[in-house]
């Protein structure tokens, strides 16, 4: 087969590769997903990328998928990072090893020892930043041949690359068959807004027999369109005829050879590649096929028996003839479609010895573990006296790379191979649960509990239970295995019981009373393992629902975060940091400032130094809200802004969706703050139109809060009390009704302009009951404002309460409004002296907090009593948003746009942005001034 054969008909293909690559020189990354079925010339458009982009002077990184590597984790992309380490040796290697390329080694070997799902999201986030840094001195492409047989981790970081590539200078070029399925990381890269579809399609008659021509012989009309119609037009298929029509000796440029095409059968790809070989060539071939990419010639040759020389003479045959091509170290298949046809003829049992004889010669010379699982997984059982725990180990492996899919088959291998082996049958269940397999994850965690009794394990079965039969089935077996542990109520495998038991029960609405009590039994553990900070987090926030006392709730927070150990619980699972999460705003309401602000900084230095975007945006999540509270509205934006600019490109997790919904709420505050309605609106739009079909949960249920706050804003007092009403009831059917975030200050403003006066004061008076239930002064003082504004009579005696009440609060935005409420209604009562006061305090402490609404609204109340205070002019630093001014802050300290987008989780692209913008702004040239200036 002829390898300087033109290139045909793909001038529209390159066209559309050139208009990728000449993007992402500019700065704007692309990813082009050339989709095509076997032999339609997607390796030939892969090679012809690469040399365009050389020509364009690019870094080039490439793998090949291959279908035994597809069991491996991380293949592909070890495949890509040990290309670029191999060639080089001595210094020039360390120095390599000492860049991005050795950090990518070591975010794979990291991620092996740690098979939790959180790990996953860092070791792509780590591997991101690895082409982040290898595209900073010239633009980068990354090219990935026959993705269909990726292994599975890998190409779930090219989905993730895809979707954070918008601002880089990298061209991701991914060749695959039409996947099979329409699901799974392939497919979604294939359908994904990020990427463009290249198609090939199947040459024409007069291509094709250019095609033909360029072997020296100009071909009848009648054979080409035999040729064609056998061959569809795939260019491959076409080749593999003519070399097969050449080697029969029929002539091509002769009519009657046109009615022999047909005859060739579905033998041909074998006959042609194969067939006329010396028998040691093609077991070469097969060995070769069997051990896949990764195999070196030697051990091809003793695979297939070969001596040295015999295997020399057979690497020659092999590629004299174009079946294979060699560098020294690897033995290629020149087309994937040749390997499979070699593969279609060994048959299954052939097949199977060769993977045996693969996996006991791999294991002899000491291979990586899931290499030899790879082989041992379609050998013979009894292959190797210690598969299973081989299989294990792989599948560890697996796991960490976010593929239980094929961990679990691996598993189930295991299990055959030591059916008795109880904590094989758990790790085997425990890898079906990630699989969404919840029946036999089931059964093999029961099985295994019964072999190794243990509550994790019961727990485990209780989990998947939840999932086949449904939480109250699962709330039922837990129950029945609590009465029947041995032991006392503190007994540790009862406490993990107790503790899955109280994580599903906070699930179901109609069980959140007796979840209630369930937990208050706990109230006095001491956080000192796991599952009492798990049970003592659930209290917290069954407490802040419930509206307990908030120095119990904040007490209870405290022990269950215990100095950062529950943060140190988390980094397993995002759903146990979820409960981090509720934990801190328990504490945050029960104005737990000090404790909370500790936890924050602790998490927050831990997630810089080894964290995931989620992980990021759940810290920065606390310490919004920790702002908030404080009154710090700038800070708080920033916190808003930087989760969402994080996560911006996350799957739509319900754990993400939850964290989106709490910074678009406290976006709106701070838009409204400002004064800017229109962008308060266009946040809450945003989300909806991105989420607004999704399920109803606690963070999108406080959204209509804001909502009705700008429909009051706007005049639309009915609309404030339909959506301030809407968030009554789903707080009522969801048995809470916290005062942190109250439905009851719209419903009350609604009310009044409504001339509902009698309903206004209900609701505030219900409110202050709430309030002094909680017991904090910030709630207590706020809601006392609110029922100032619906009691006329008493208006200036509670405002003056209120703001006694908020002095001895941490919320100065809180005391701002009710200074000002106060200084206004003083004016109103014709006592002009005494109201400057307040408003002059009140204005300080909004310029302050950031809020130029309140500012402004006292200005003018101080205005109408004949004062003129002073202007705040918002230039300088003043003018640079919160997101600008973090950036600001950040280089002006010294730290270079990489270490600044390392540490807000955004890409050196985002900050290089930001910085251009705060230049202009500030007037001056470059970050040397910075300091100077913003000081």
């Amino acid at each position: 087969m002829s390898r300087v054969e033109p290139t045909l008909e793909r001038g529209r293909e390159l066209g559309r590769i050139e208009a990728a690559l000449d993007s992402a020189k500019a700065g704007e990354g692309r990813v082009v997903v050339i989709e095509g079925r076997a032999g339609i010339g997607k390796t030939r458009l892969v090679q012809e990328t690469r040399e365009l982009a050389k020509d364009r002077g690019f870094g080039r990184l490439q793998a090949v998928g291959d279908a035994l590597e597809g069991a491996m984790a991380w293949g592909v992309v070890r495949q890509m990072v040990e290309r670029s380490v191999s060639r080089y040796s001595g210094e020039t290697r360390e120095k390599i090893l000492a860049g991005p390329s050795g950090a990518a080694l070591r975010a794979l070997d990291a991620a092996a020892a740690d098979p939790s799902e959180a790990e996953l999201a860092r070791t792509l986030h780590a591997l991101w930043w690895v082409a982040v840094d290898l595209s900073s001195t010239r633009p980068l492409l990354i090219t990935v041949d026959d993705a269909q047989w990726a292994d599975r981790s890998s190409l779930q970081f090219l989905v993730y690359l895809s979707r954070r590539i918008a601002d880089l200078p990298i061209v991701l070029v991914v060749a695959t068959r039409p996947p099979a399925e329409n699901a799974g990381p392939l497919a979604h890269l294939s359908v994904s807004r990020q990427a463009e579809r290249v198609l090939p399609k199947p040459l024409s008659l007069e291509a094709l027999a250019e095609l033909v021509a360029a072997r020296g012989v100009v071909p009848a009309w009648a054979v080409v369109t035999s040729l064609h119609a056998a061959s569809g037009g795939n260019p491959f298929l076409a080749r593999v005829l003519v070399d097969e029509l050449d080697a029969l000796g029929l002539p091509l440029d002769t009519d009657a050879t046109a009615g022999q095409v047909g005859k060739l059968g579905p033998s041909t790809v074998f006959r042609a590649a194969l067939g006329r070989l010396p028998v040691e060539a093609v077991g070469l071939a097969g060995a070769v096929a069997i051990l896949g990419t990764g195999g070196d010639p030697w051990q091809a040759g003793a695979l297939a028996e070969l001596d040295a020389a015999g295997l020399s003479l057979a690497v020659e045959a092999l590629t004299s003839a174009n079946v294979l091509t060699g560098d020294g170290d690897h033995l290629v298949f020149i087309h994937p479609v040749v390997r499979e046809a070699v593969l279609a003829d060994l048959g299954p049992i052939a097949r199977a010895a060769l993977h045996g004889a693969a996996a006991k010669a791999l294991r002899a010379a000491k291979a990586p573990a899931d290499r030899v699982a790879a082989h041992l997984a379609q050998a013979p059982r009894g292959t190797l006296p210690d598969a299973a725990e081989i299989l294990r180990k792989a599948a560890a492996a697996l796991l960490s790379a976010g593929d239980p899919k094929t961990a679990a088959a691996h598993l189930r291998r295991a299990v055959d191979e030591t059916p008795d082996d109880a904590a094989l049958r758990a790790e085997l269940g425990r890898a079906l649960l990630r699989t969404g397999e919840a029946a036999e994850a089931r059964q093999q965690l029961l099985v295994a509990a019964d072999g190794v009794p243990d509550a994790e394990l019961v727990a485990a079965a209780a989990s998947a239970t939840a999932v086949v039969d449904g939480p109250e089935a699962a709330v039922a077996e837990l129950l029945e295995a609590i009465a029947a542990r041995p032991g006392g109520p503190r007994d540790p495998g009862r406490m993990h019981l107790e503790a899955r038991l109280a994580v599903i029960r906070s699930f179901l609405p109609h069980h959140r009373r007796v979840a209630s009590d369930h937990l208050r039994a706990y109230a006095s553990l001491s956080g000192g393992t796991p599952d009492e900070r798990t049970l003592l987090g659930l209290l917290a926030q069954m407490g802040r629902y419930e509206v307990r006392p908030a120095d119990e709730v904040a007490a209870t927070a405290c022990r269950a975060l215990s100095h950062g150990a529950y943060f140190e619980d988390a980094t397993g699972s995002i759903d146990v940091m979820v409960g981090w999460v509720v934990a801190m705003l328990a504490l945050i309401s029960a104005d737990g400032i000090d404790e909370a602000r500790r936890e924050i900084e602790s998490a927050r230095r831990r997630v810089r130094a080894h964290g995931s975007p989620v992980e990021f945006a759940m810290v920065a999540n606390a310490a919004l809200f920790l702002n908030w509270r404080l009154g710090n509205v700038s800070v708080m934006e920033a916190e808003a802004e930087g989760a969402l600019a994080a996560i911006g490109a996350e799957e739509p997790l319900p754990q993400v969706v939850a964290l989106r919904a709490t910074s678009t709420h406290f976006l709106a505050y701070a838009a409204m703050e400002r004064g800017d309605l229109e962008a308060a609106a266009e946040v809450l739009a945003r989300f909806d139109s991105d989420h607004g079909d999704g399920p109803s949960m606690m963070p999108t249920m406080w959204l209509h809060e804001p909502r009705a706050l700008i429909a009051l804003a706007i005049g639309n007092p009915v609309l404030a009390r339909t959506q301030a009403f809407l968030q009554r009831d789903e707080m009522l059917a969801a048995g809470v009704d916290p005062p942190t975030i109250p439905w009851r200050v719209p419903a009350v403003r609604a009310a009044m302009l409504l001339g509902e006066s009698d309903h206004a004061l209900e609701l505030a008076e219900e409110q202050v009951i709430i309030a002094r239930k909680w017991g904090t002064t910030t709630e207590i003082g706020a809601a006392l404002r609110l029922l100032a504004h619906a009691d006329g009579d008493r208006r200036l005696d509670l405002l003056a309460e209120s703001v006694g009440v908020l002095e001895r609060s941490p919320a100065r935005l809180h005391l701002a409004r009710s200074l000002i409420d106060l200084g206004e209604a003083m004016r109103v009562a014709r006592r002009r002296t005494d109201a400057r006061t307040p408003l002059n305090r009140g204005i300080d402490l909004a310029t302050e907090c950031g809020s130029v609404v309140l500012r402004t609204r006292a200005v003018e109340a101080l205005e109408a009593l004949g004062d003129r205070p002073r202007r705040v002019i918002f230039a300088g630093p003043t003018s640079l948003t919160a997101s600008e001014r973090r950036v600001a802050d950040l280089a002006a300290s010294g730290r270079a746009n990489r270490e600044i987008a390392q540490e807000l989780f955004v890409t050196p692209k985002t900050v290089e942005n930001h910085l251009g913008r705060i230049y202009t702004k500030l007037g001056i040239a470059g970050r040397r001034e910075l300091a100077r200036v913003l000081s």
